[in-house]
């Protein structure tokens, strides 16, 4: 193993059995100058860029500033994953081959896998790393090289690909394809079980992939949450070749039976058949297994998930598969039942094979469209907002309508008030809003002589959620015809008044006429 893998693993992740290295307190990081020394001779980035972003620090002593790390992994110079050894003085073991290591992704039954980087295409490829001290482990590397022509042999949008099998001194590794996502398990253990048509798109996808590998002779032998990644687009892609059992291994080949190992697969998610002989194991184990990750996105846990290793699988060759329903009612009943049927202790009495389980799924989801997602902001309907008249202008003159109890304009809201800049000029709404509204009590009716018609209303100037003053504008009083319908009620006296005040002036006018005349 690598000082480089072997310092990225704890001991629950390091897969080879040597004993644990004794405690060792965790190494102090060097100072700012053995830092940019490193950094200069690990080949991560060129010289000179390196040297044009850690400038304003190249006569810094003492710790490593977080600036200028923080520079360093914004101008893609180095990885959180690279500064770890670099901070502890440590420069070599970042490529392998003609790939550099970006970070480890995880650690599995077969090895390390790091994101990598091609030096010169530039993109991105999952590197699965064999340890050194596992070469020589029993059937290790046979299996380890057996993965990767599994991996490339099959070619199938649902399962995971490997380009390039190689090794670098004593370390054998394997070019994948790197998958941006999250695996099924980590995805439940982080936000509960999936939604019925999550789950069953998921194993809708599986089972294509699974139908496929198949069909092409090769048996996974360890399907389960963990090996099922979902991408971002809803792509899901089988991992982990590592325990196929391809279609040219006969008895006397076998690599299980050659070196004598025990039982292989996940005890969560192992078949009875496989328990007994992983040997034996075919499409119909898979598809068993695929029943219980199926039980698992619907649940949140594993059908058999109480006591260890040994009692589980007890529990797979002996116990009925539980119910669903028991921890989840609201699972549809044809869903429930499709997936215990994946689970039936007999392999006769399961599907047949993957792509009758991809069918049902697919009928299903004709069946039971997917609800629309709603929308993460609430749609407004757009408010028609009424004209504003600027300081020295003439308003437009038009006729309005007598209506006896709707208010004339649209309604008020925080909204609009906002939208005009916070002057709170409102026009219309409830009476209650703090703004005052034209109703048709303030409307006159034009004449036949087509006089303007004006609008007299105090406009309020100060929304009353914001508590400022109120300044009331008094407009002027619109012009009413000399004969308008507002006379006809008046008192007796008043018309008296006025006529005496008519006969005056009809008098004065004689008068004035009879002296021009003279």
């Amino acid at each position: 193993m690598s000082a480089l893998e072997h310092d990225s693993q704890t001991p629950e992740t390091r897969i080879d059995d040597s004993p644990p290295p004794p405690p060792r307190k965790p190494a102090s990081s060097v100072e700012t100058p053995e830092f940019l020394t490193a950094l200069r001779a690990s080949n991560l980035a060129p010289v000179d860029k390196i040297d044009a972003v850690v400038a304003a620090w190249a006569e810094a002593t003492g710790p490593i500033p977080k600036a200028l790390v923080d520079a360093l992994v914004e101008n893609g110079l180095i990885t959180i994953w690279q500064y770890g050894f670099l901070r502890k003085g440590k420069y070599k073991g970042f490529f392998l081959g003609k790939y550099k290591l970006l970070g480890l992704l995880g650690a599995g039954g077969m090895g390390s896998v790091y994101l990598a980087e091609h030096t010169t295409l530039g993109h991105k490829v999952a590197i699965k790393v064999l340890p050194e001290k596992s070469v020589e482990k029993t059937s290790f590397l046979e299996r380890f090289k057996r993965e990767a022509m599994s991996a490339a042999r099959l070619n199938h949008p649902n399962i995971s690909r490997a380009y390039d099998l190689d090794e670098a001194g004593k370390v054998h590794f394997m070019v994948l394809e790197y998958v941006e996502g999250t695996d099924l398990y980590a995805r439940v253990k982080q936000d509960g079980p999936f939604s019925v048509h999550e789950a069953v798109d998921c194993i809708r996808q599986a089972a294509l992939g699974l139908d496929y590998a198949h069909s092409q002779g090769f048996v996974h032998r360890d399907i389960k949450p963990a090996n099922l990644m979902l991408d971002g687009r809803g792509t899901l892609k089988i991992l982990d070749l590592g325990l196929a059992l391809p279609p040219e291994e006969e008895d006397t080949t076998s690599l299980t039976q050659h070196h004598r190992e025990r039982v292989l697969g996940t005890a969560d998610y192992l078949a009875p058949e496989q328990s007994r002989n992983s040997h034996l194991a075919d499409r119909r184990s898979d598809i068993y297994s695929l029943g219980c990750t199926f039980y698992y996105l619907l649940v949140g846990k594993p059908p058999f998930h109480v006591g260890k290793a040994a009692e589980r699988i007890k529990a797979h060759r002996e116990q009925p598969p539980p119910n669903p329903l028991e921890a989840r009612a609201d699972l549809p009943p044809e869903l429930v039942e499709t997936c215990l049927r994946m689970m039936e202790k007999h392999p006769e009495a399961r599907p047949q094979d993957a792509g009758e389980i991809a069918k049902t799924l697919a009928t299903w989801q004709t069946n039971n469209p997917a609800p629309e997602r709603p929308a993460t902001e609430p749609v407004r309907r757009p408010v028609k907002k009424p004209p504003v008249r600027r300081a020295g202008t003439t308003p437009a003159s038009r006729p309005f309508v007598r209506s006896e109890s709707r208010r004339i304009g649209p309604a008020s809201s925080d909204g609009d008030a906002a939208g005009s800049g916070g002057s709170g000029i409102g026009i219309g709404g409830p009476a209650d809003s703090g703004q005052s509204g034209i109703t048709s009590s303030d409307i006159s009716i034009a004449s036949s002589s087509g006089i303007n018609v004006g609008r007299s209303s105090r406009v309020s100037t100060t929304s009353s959620r914001r508590g400022r003053r109120t300044r009331d504008v008094e407009k002027p009083i619109p012009s009413k015809p000399l004969l308008s319908r507002d006379w006809l009620g008046q008192p007796l006296g008043l018309w008296l008044a006025m006529l005496a005040v008519l006969g005056l002036i009809a008098a004065l006018a004689a008068k004035l006429l009879m002296r021009g005349g003279a």
